[in-house]
């Protein structure tokens, strides 16, 4: 009688934002988290949510996506969500959305959203305020309907509160 401990035959795809994208043999009973790390882990411009892409044996033939918040995964340790990789499973890493940060603060520029974050914490993340920062003119530039851009106006002296209810979005301008 034989039996097999391990297959090999089997492979695994790792694409997008990992530091070594490819294809991999795959040995059995692997979960995703040892997937991303078989392609050497995660860029610094992941995003959150990793999508496995699987050909569904069951319904003969047609694509099965699965959607796995990594946030909740590793942050908050919800292990279920670390699913069992199939063999031939495409797992896809998207890049995180964006936001750019300028004007008065310390370091301006380009950050990744990495989780649910609101303008305050946004502009934290920028160093913060210079001293002679108008904290109440404060201007959120979004994207609207038709990509044409509209204005938020943010008063941090009278409402602080205001900018911990708006959170970030993709492409935002502050």
């Amino acid at each position: 009688s034989i039996f097999v401990k391990e297959h090999y035959s089997q492979r695994v795809t790792v694409v997008g934002q990992v530091k070594n994208p490819g294809t991999y043999d795959y040995p059995s009973k692997q979960r995703l988290l040892d997937a991303i790390a078989l392609a050497g882990g995660l860029t610094e411009k992941a995003g959150q949510t990793v999508q496995i892409r699987r050909l569904d044996s069951v319904s003969h033939g047609a694509d099965q996506t699965l959607l796995v918040d990594l946030d909740k995964l590793v942050n908050k340790g919800k292990t279920e969500l670390n699913i069992e990789i199939n063999g031939g499973d495409v797992i896809f890493v998207p890049e995180a959305g964006s936001y750019y940060v300028d004007g008065a603060v310390r370091r301006p520029g380009e950050y990744h959203i990495k989780k649910t974050l609101s303008i305050d914490e946004a502009m934290l993340t920028a160093g913060g305020c210079e001293p002679y920062a108008a904290m109440d003119e404060i201007i959120l530039m979004r994207e609207a309907e038709g990509g044409k851009r509209k204005q938020i106006k943010i008063d941090l002296e009278e409402a602080p509160e205001n900018a911990q209810d708006i959170t970030v979005r993709d492409n935002d301008i502050i």
